[in-house]
């Protein structure tokens, strides 16, 4: 028996089909940065979340309550705009929520980062998802790195990182994947919860991924552009141009 979205699949295989070759709009979803835990936030990612409103999401900022985000299609936590040090830990019902919200059918992306407060912070939600970091052996600028694994993330992407600034490496214990690295350090891990109305999660231990200064560097641009379309279940970008790849995206 087949499953109950197959129709919508068999519709989006169709739309997909439509759409080769050209980058595909994403609908007006709703992208939270989690400001809950540190509400003074900076301005180091106005320019993806610039980027993010011409790709057609709506982007807020809130500082409201995490468990208040129901509504949210995609919940970014990230270092400094969302809570550093200086802000209160997640609690372990925090982090539970952020699991149920992913196994519902919602999409979380969270980067970690060589800040001991930061992590510290962050300590619950990494432990639930299966994510650990180590900085002993954390790689200094330039900070490039690869996929590993044949993902939807990666399309037309083949190398990601900065020049100038620092990252962090995920061990993965369970739960997650790892799909990118540099052949030494594990760089970006996804949690794919099982079920046709599941969501998903990416953990990068990149921060500069996303900053202003970093987000449009070698190929982070194309992957960011991909990863936000594949957490709010839309057509994923820059998708393969062959009948072979566009199958490969509806397994």
């Amino acid at each position: 028996m087949k499953s109950p979205n197959f129709a919508l699949r068999l519709c989006a295989f169709g739309l997909c089909i439509l759409t080769l070759g050209a980058a595909t709009s994403a609908t007006a979803q709703l992208v939270v940065f989690d400001g809950s835990h540190y509400p003074g936030g900076v301005a180091m990612y106005d320019n993806l979340k610039s980027q993010l409103t011409t790709w057609g999401y709506t982007v807020e900022r809130r500082t409201t309550p995490l468990m208040d985000n129901t509504d949210a299609d995609v919940i970014v936590i990230l270092p400094e705009d969302s809570f550093t040090f200086y802000g209160e830990a997640y609690t372990s019902a925090e982090a539970a929520w952020l699991k149920n919200f992913v196994d519902g059918g919602g999409g979380l992306i969270v980067s970690i980062c060589v800040n001991n407060g930061y992590l510290s912070c962050l300590a619950e939600p990494m432990d639930l998802f299966g994510i650990a970091e180590n900085d002993e052996d954390s790689p200094w600028y330039p900070v490039v790195y690869d996929p590993t694994a044949a993902h939807p993330l990666f399309n037309n992407v083949s190398q990601m990182g900065d020049n100038v600034g620092q990252g962090t490496c995920l061990t993965v214990t369970h739960t997650c994947s790892v799909i990118a690295g540099d052949g030494t350090h594990d760089m970006i891990a996804v949690y794919e919860p099982a079920g046709p109305d599941a969501g998903a999660a990416i953990w990068t231990a990149h921060q500069n991924l996303f900053e202003n200064f970093g987000y449009d560097d070698y190929d982070n641009l194309v992957f960011l552009q991909n990863a936000f379309a594949w957490l709010t279940d839309s057509l994923v970008p820059n998708a393969p141009e062959t009948w072979s790849g566009v199958k490969a995206l509806y397994r």
